[in-house]
């Protein structure tokens, strides 16, 4: 690291780094996990990141909430298993060798040797990141990364295709045609959860918008279809109307068309004489003639008119062109109605060679040269452009198309409704998502599309002969019997060419496909403890999960795959609690992205206000709620100020402490003010706890400032004469009320905590002490103390603003004569001698009482005049005193020369300063030669004593 970035970093970090050398030295997190008996155990289930690229603030935010809980847990008495593990599958990984290899489709990698490629892709996965121990580590999280599972591990891949194979003995595994998401350059089906995982994906595009003419056999009329995908109109096979909707038949001079009524405003532009009116259930089963005939089709049930639901009049003409393979609606209607499937692409969507005038040609580069030949023909009525939001692949951003292919699919109706009453037992974290969008999309979900026609996976464990009978492995023991050799790597090609002898005696041959890698992550909870194979007992006790945690993109990916495999396989939901995030948007509002360079660099982040300024940030803030956030780098850097008042709050105990060699842990009086500030302390304590029993982290968060605060700016300024005096009772306050503090918040601030759990002489780590029960009995007892110190507090903030705007303004050091509370603004003050005291101090006047109405007295006498420049001498004095380099304590000589009015003030309250500013020797001076002035008037020069 340069010199430059050195000086950047902050004191929070650098105390941050000496917790983090501790915590390596004295082994301390192995111990947290020896620490509590493993019969009572808690346990959560952590997603695991792609092995490559680095970490940034999306990855991190979930990360620290996985390490506040198990924290939380273990301070509580829980064993908390915490194991790290890799994503290493799919297309991530395949895409980025596909770069490294300059390979641009599918082609290129059969022609390089699906061996060479694999390889490859083995190789660039093969070491996690060590930058990755760096962000984990410094975040503060605790995670055993040395022994972490990984996708790409035979035992991993062993337990998914055991639980494949459960799935299809159960009859919810079937391989079929069906129309899906499909990447024309990565060659391969996508899910639909899958696709819509990143928000990114959804784009706006510009498509050809045409009208076509279809004409009529029986009429010499034409029916016009809308479509904004021209290249499929060579696999056209029917035209769908809404049979309840008005059409018309209407001329523009030369020929009839028809159309839906509502929609002639999208034709303004074209002058058309309406003939005739009715309904659309007239148009159903008249048949019109093919655009083109390049397939041999069905004579009873093609190019006819149907009725369908999916119909719309907002765009278009009110009539859909239907081409079964290419849709979803055009597929489910075409299985419906018996029609044919015309599949004019091939694996690399190309057109095939049946498709002669385009045969080879790339599907979109097809789109000109069809509207050119409807326009030939005079079929093109019309022709636009259309902006509109399209699906493009979440890995190589290639538009996506709608295809019909073969693939195995897991069938969700059979699950569905289970699906939707086992969610109801999950408590979701915020409440509506669980009801909301997560129900939504088990209500709507299609089924799983399972394989890929990739390299890089976990294979499909299907095994098929000659003659179509199938068989599915579920075990390395299976594949050995049944082939006679030992296999000891699942991946292709290898296990391509494994052949299996069927109890039959045929010979079966492995289908090519590999498994999607969000089935790996589903059975994420079973393979991690290669089970059913081994630790049975281990699984067991962690299933269903107790928590999870990630962002709202999975309740349409990890969340809900977990929820189908653990509903699937053990009929029961996978997790008991799931939080869930916001997005994190970068600083321009946009979705945080690496090629937008919207982010602050985190690690530099982390160097330059420590990491639990983003610990408290982030779990403070809303998206722990599930509200989408922008990073703020200055809502960061206000984080990192409040952690330097607490951890100025320990440096001030400390000073005095060794200034007055005081230890802690005597019996004392409290004063009304040091039981005010532990009643505070039980109020965070008991906040704390409960919003981290409940997985509120924004309200767990929320609570330590205020404490914080209350302690500096109101304990310990109300207490500094007393702290600076040595008394015994304030400082055992301030000693205790820190310590037990560091207890509370352990669980989100681990290195502050820490650190002042040590500097307070604390036993061991803090992370291997109980979390503290809040004192209910002491929260009963001061009630209505603590609801009379706000009152106080209240007060004083009202009698601040009035002095600050006030004509002319009164500043504090000036005292004033009286304040008047009306009864109905006092509450039972009266009762409170001491708060009083409090408040007549706060608010420096000389009286406090209670009457009609509230009302500041701001007459200033002589008297209260000379005592406010008293109080501004004294304040010169101390800080010319710091100036100094004198330490607390020690005594100190000063020497002065003071104008008329500053010299009679120092005349007749020559003791008070003294006593004020810790002065033993006061020396007049005839002049303000030598002296440095530090008041108009006043000139001094302070040394030690």
């Amino acid at each position: 690291m340069s010199d430059e970035n050195k000086t950047k970093r902050s004191s929070l970090f650098e105390m941050e780094e000496e917790i983090l050398r501790f915590w390596q030295e004295d082994t301390t997190f192995e111990k947290s996990l020896a620490k509590n008996p493993a019969d009572r155990a808690f346990s959560f289930y952590d997603g695991p990141p792609f092995i490559t690229g680095l970490p940034h603030y999306a990855t991190l935010l979930p990360s620290i909430a996985k390490d506040v809980i198990p924290r939380y847990q273990t301070m509580k008495g829980k064993s908390v298993r915490r194991v790290w593990g890799w994503d290493c599958h799919g297309l991530p990984a395949e895409n980025q060798v596909e770069k490294q290899l300059g390979l641009k489709n599918r082609r290129d990698i059969e022609t390089l040797g699906v061996d060479k490629f694999v390889e490859a892709c083995r190789s660039y996965v093969k070491e996690g990141s060590e930058q990755w121990r760096w962000y984990v580590d410094h975040i503060g999280r605790w995670v055993d990364m040395d022994n972490a599972y990984r996708t790409d591990q035979l035992s991993y891949m062993e337990t998914v295709i055991q639980l494949f194979k459960q799935l299809y003995e159960k009859d919810l595994i079937y391989r079929g045609r069906r129309v899906s998401l499909y990447c024309p350059r990565c060659a391969t089906p996508l899910s639909k959860f899958e696709e819509t995982m990143d928000d990114d994906t959804y784009r706006d595009v510009e498509d050809p918008a045409v009208t076509v003419a279809f004409r009529l056999l029986d009429d010499d009329v034409y029916l016009l279809a809308w479509t904004t995908t021209p290249w499929t109109l060579p696999a056209n096979l029917a035209l769908a109307v809404d049979p309840k909707a008005e059409y018309v038949r209407v001329s523009d001079g030369f020929r009839e068309y028809i159309m839906a009524h509502q929609t002639l405003e999208h034709y303004r532009d074209i002058d058309l004489e309406i003939m005739k009116t009715f309904k659309g259930q007239e148009l159903i089963g008249q048949r019109y003639e093919p655009l083109y005939s390049f397939f041999k089709t069905n004579p009873e049930t093609d190019y006819k008119v149907y009725p369908a639901d999916f119909v719309t009049l907002e765009d278009g003409t009110g009539i859909v062109h239907i081409a079964p393979g290419f849709g979803e609606d055009d597929t489910v209607l075409g299985e419906k109605l018996g029609l044919s499937t015309l599949l004019t692409l091939d694996v690399d969507c190309k057109l095939v060679p049946e498709v002669k005038p385009w045969a080879g040609q790339f599907y979109k580069d097809t789109d000109e040269s069809v509207m050119g030949d409807l326009a030939k023909r005079g079929l093109l009525f019309k022709r636009d452009v259309i902006t509109h939001s399209y699906p493009h692949c979440y890995r190589c951003s290639t538009p996506l198309i709608y295809k019909s292919q073969e693939a195995w699919y897991l069938s969700i109706e059979p699950l569905r409704q289970h699906l939707l009453a086992t969610n109801k037992k999950i408590t979701w974290i915020p409440k509506h998502f669980g009801s909301g969008r997560f129900a939504y999309n088990v209500e709507n979900a299609p089924d799983w599309c399972l394989s890929r026609t990739r390299y890089w996976g976990t294979p499909i464990p299907v095994w098929q002969t000659d003659d179509g009978e199938i068989f599915v492995a579920g075990s390395l023991q299976e594949i050995a019997k049944l082939s006679g050799q030992k296999v000891t790597d699942l991946h292709r090609p290898g296990i391509d060419e494994v052949i299996l002898t069927l109890p039959s005696g045929k010979k079966a041959h492995r289908v090519k496909e590999v498994l999607d890698c969000w089935f790996e992550s589903g059975a994420m909870p079973y393979a991690q403890f290669h089970y059913p194979f081994e630790n049975v007992e281990e699984f067991e006790k962690s299933f269903p999960t107790d928590f999870i945690v990630e962002y709202t993109g999975q309740l349409r990916g990890w969340f809900y795959y977990l929820h189908v495999l653990g509903n699937a396989l053990k009929n029961s939901p996978a997790f008991k609690n799931v939080a869930v995030t916001g997005v994190l948007m970068g600083t321009d509002g946009r979705k945080m992205s690496k090629s937008y360079g919207n982010y602050p660099d985190p690690r530099l982040t982390i160097e330059k206000y420590g990491a639990e300024s983003l610990r408290l940030y982030f779990m403070g803030s809303k998206i722990m709620n599930g509200e989408d956030l922008s990073i703020s780098e200055d809502e960061i850097r206000e984080q990192s100020r409040l952690l330097n008042i607490l951890h100025n709050s320990v440096s001030y105990y400390q000073t005095y402490a060794k200034v007055h060699n005081f230890k802690a842990g005597n019996s004392v009086k409290p004063t009304l003010l040091d039981r005010w500030i532990v009643a505070r302390l039980e109020e965070t304590v008991a906040e704390i706890d409960e919003g981290l029993k409940s997985l509120d982290f924004v309200r767990a968060t929320k609570a330590i400032r205020p404490m914080v605060e209350d302690l500096s700016t109101w304990f310990i300024r109300r207490s500094r004469e007393r702290i600076v005096g040595g008394d015994a009772a304030a400082l055992e306050t301030l000693h205790s009320v820190l310590k037990r503090l560091s207890l509370a918040i352990a669980p989100i601030l681990p290195f502050s905590a820490e650190k002042i759990w040590r500097d307070l002489d604390g036993v061991d780590s803090v992370h291997l002490q109980d979390f503290p029960e809040p004192h209910q009995k002491i929260l009963d007892e001061t009630k209505d103390l603590r609801e009379e110190m706000a009152r106080v507090r209240t007060l004083v903030s009202s009698v601040h603003m009035e002095r600050a705007t006030h004509q002319p303004s009164l500043p504090l050091r000036q005292p004033l004569a009286k304040l008047t509370i009306a009864e109905k603004s006092a509450g039972n003050l009266s009762k409170w001698p001491e708060l009083l005291d409090i408040l007549r101090d706060e608010i420096n006047v000389k009286d406090v009482e209670i009457g009609k109405k509230d009302e500041l007295d701001t007459k200033l006498t002589p008297e209260l005049l000379e005592e406010g420049k008293l109080r501004e001498i004294t304040r010169a004095i101390q800080e010319a005193r710091k100036k100094s380099g004198l330490n607390v304590g020690e005594n100190a000589r000063l020497e002065y020369f003071a104008t008329d009015e500053h010299a009679e003030l120092f005349k007749k309250f020559s003791d008070q300063i003294k006593k004020s500013a810790g002065i033993v020797e006061l020396h007049q001076h005839d002049s303000e030669e030598s002296l440095a002035e530090i008041a108009p008037g006043l000139f001094v020069k302070i040394t030690r004593g």
